[in-house]
């Protein structure tokens, strides 16, 4: 085969997997990078090497442009991960690890490769359990450029990073050939091929499992792409408010299972190992409590070390996991305070500090917009945050509304947007589904589907359905039932019906099951129930509501989908007469389409909490045949 052929190839088997054509600018990379490095594997001390083009990565969605094989000088299987890029040219950039091409800032690509050889190392069988050696470097096939050369290898600018992960110029072809011998050229590459061609992903590490060991430095996500770029961006904007007082609105949009929660809690740790003043904000009190539960034996310590503060009256905010109404009251009474807030579920922010009264009454506590508070509390303010996950009417945080706050306050404003998929079996593919499903995208495939990257099932027998997560549950897979809110929720009684089961209904047979138990406000984080329904298996047996599961994650989780959001003919319809959440019937009553978009965001929630699977019983008939509808390949691909 030589190098012409391959990216029409290329193509038919990008179709095959995809259910869709690559773009145009993806087949010219293929026809010209692909070429190129066709000219350095002529080389006859690589003929024994084989090669992967476009390589998938374990979970996150990524692929790599080729990785070659091969055996090292000692004869282990070897592989080595090649970027293939066509740039002419970069410039400096005011950001760590990246440089500008074509006046976008974008990463150092020795970083890019890094990351990738990081995860491979970390998350790929072959190189976790087999022993494959992998390492990584650049072709810049079209690079000429002698002062954007220099750059790029600048140590002074970038470290050891184009020596550990080496760049190779257009006319370094011979030097980049030796290379590459140097690396693979001491045997076969069959073996090694094998194995990555037959591994397995490492299990990602869920979020509240390793809270503890991030914040002590014991642990250290791997962040690649733009959740490392983010991460820097952040870095680098509080560096620059500590020495100059300058203040600086970082806006991270991200999808169900991009890593938002992953990225404020690494940036925490970062933090506290800098000994900046950082606390972590979040409107979702599930989320918060489950934090300070992981973290009550040392959290209050920290916090005081962090603010320099010997007594707690002293301390800005109470909590180092706090809340975002905490924050905006740091911030009304004195501005910067903070080196940096991490506001996590953002899109919970409210329009007003407030206190709410059991009636539905509210009485503001300020006249100043909260998020402006907010920002004024600190020199830098990382939102993350889904413009879709609003659940409840008066949510305001949007990536609109963080816009405007930091235009009014002149507050420089960067963005970012997290596209890789951690979640949901690594596979962007099926959140994209989700979102046409719900009408919040106008295409989808279900090429996920056939590629088996993650399970989908539409129950039609509630028992059934039971039956297979307690059997995943067996096998050491965290699994939970989650619900629309549909069923009334009684209070806790006592002795042995202590908990009701309310989630009861005569489509669901002789299953029945309770709400998540109601132990009160003020529980430690320990004994609340939001801690124990999340950490601990026996409370598998009582169903959860968006309230307890937005912001977590599951093996598989179960989803009851209510009578409240169904489909009629053509539409989405919402019917709140079938909707047991008071509260949010209440606020909502005066408008119908904010009630139909709130519960379209429930259920995106719902249906995207499973890292392996998720399992839907749906009430409604008609609304069931359309996601059945929607799951067959035929027709999703004709409405895409």
């Amino acid at each position: 085969m030589d190098a012409g052929t391959l990216p029409g190839l290329l193509k038919k088997r990008f179709e095959v997997i995809e259910g869709e054509a690559p773009s145009s600018g993806e087949q010219q990379s293929w026809k010209h990078s692909l070429r190129a490095l066709a000219e350095v594997l002529r080389d006859e001390r690589l003929c024994r090497s084989e090669i992967f083009v476009e390589l998938w990565m374990p979970m996150g969605g990524r692929r790599c442009d080729a990785v070659l094989t091969g055996r090292e000088p000692e004869g282990a299987p070897a592989a080595v991960v090649v970027e293939l890029k066509q740039w002419t040219s970069v410039g400096k950039s005011p950001w760590r690890e990246e440089v500008v091409v074509m006046n976008d800032s974008r990463r150092h690509p020795s970083a890019q490769v890094k990351g990738y050889v990081d995860y491979l190392r970390y998350y790929h069988s072959a190189f976790v359990q087999e022993g494959v050696h992998i390492t990584g470097c650049v072709w810049l096939h079209a690079m000429e450029d002698v002062r954007a050369i220099a750059l790029l290898r600048d140590p002074d600018a970038f470290g050891d990073l184009a020596r550990e992960y080496p760049l190779f110029m257009k006319r370094e072809l011979g030097r980049f050939a030796q290379w590459l011998q140097e690396q693979l050229g001491h045997g076969e590459g069959t073996r090694a091929a094998h194995l990555i061609a037959t591994g397995r992903p490492r299990p990602s590490e869920k979020l509240l499992d390793m809270v503890v060991q991030t914040i002590h430095g014991e642990f250290e996500w791997r962040l690649l792409d733009v959740q490392r770029q983010a991460y820097l961006r952040i870095i680098t904007a509080v560096e620059e408010g500590r020495a100059h007082g300058t203040r600086t609105v970082v806006l991270i949009k991200g999808g169900p299972g991009t890593g938002k929660s992953v990225l404020a809690l690494q940036l925490l740790a970062h933090g506290a190992r800098k000994s900046w003043r950082v606390i972590h904000a979040t409107g979702s009190q599930a989320f918060q409590t489950n934090l300070q539960g992981k973290t009550l034996a040392f959290a209050a310590n920290l916090h005081k070390q962090l603010q320099g503060a010997r007594f707690k009256k002293e301390l800005p905010v109470d909590e180092l996991f706090c809340t975002f109404s905490e924050v905006a009251k740091a911030g009304a009474r004195q501005g910067q305070v903070l080196d940096l807030t991490v506001a996590d579920e953002a899109h919970r922010l409210w329009e007003f500090r407030r206190l709410k009264f059991p009636n539905g009454t509210i009485r503001h506590l300020s006249d100043t917009p909260m998020i402006e508070e907010v920002i004024s509390a600190s020199h830098v303010t990382a939102f993350f945050l889904d413009d879709h996950q609003a659940v409840r009417a008066g949510e305001i945080g949007h990536s609109d509304v963080v816009r405007e706050a930091a235009k009014r306050m002149g507050v420089r404003l960067v963005e970012l947007e997290l596209d890789i998929q951690f979640r949901c079996g690594g596979s962007d593919g099926y959140v994209q589904w989700v979102d046409m499903l719900l009408g919040f995208s106008p295409q989808a495939d279900l090429s996920w589907k056939t590629r088996e990257e993650y399970e989908v099932t539409v129950e039609t027998d509630m028992a059934r359905m039971d039956r297979r997560l307690r059997t995943l549950q067996h096998q050491n897979y965290r699994c939970r039932i989650i619900a629309g809110y549909c069923w009334s929720w009684s209070p806790v009684g006592t002795g042995a019906t202590r908990l009701v089961h309310d989630v009861k209904d005569k489509r669901f047979g002789d299953w029945s099951a309770p709400w998540i138990e109601k132990t009160g406000q003020g529980r430690k984080p320990l004994d609340n129930q939001y801690y124990r329904w999340a950490n601990e298996d026996a409370y598998y047996e009582q169903v959860g509501s968006i309230y307890s599961v937005q912001g977590f994650e599951f093996d598989h989780v179960g989803v009851i989908w209510g009578e409240d959001l169904v489909w009629r003919t053509d539409r989405w319809v919402a019917d709140l007469s079938k909707n047991k959440d008071k509260t949010f019937k209440r606020d909502v009553r005066t408008s119908e389409a904010e009630a139909l978009a709130k519960l379209r965001n429930v259920y995106r929630v719902l249906l995207t909490r499973g890292t392996r699977g998720t399992h839907v019983f749906i009430l409604d008939a008609e609304t069931r045949a359309h996601v059945e509808s929607l799951l067959r390949v035929g027709l999703a691909r004709q409405l895409a």
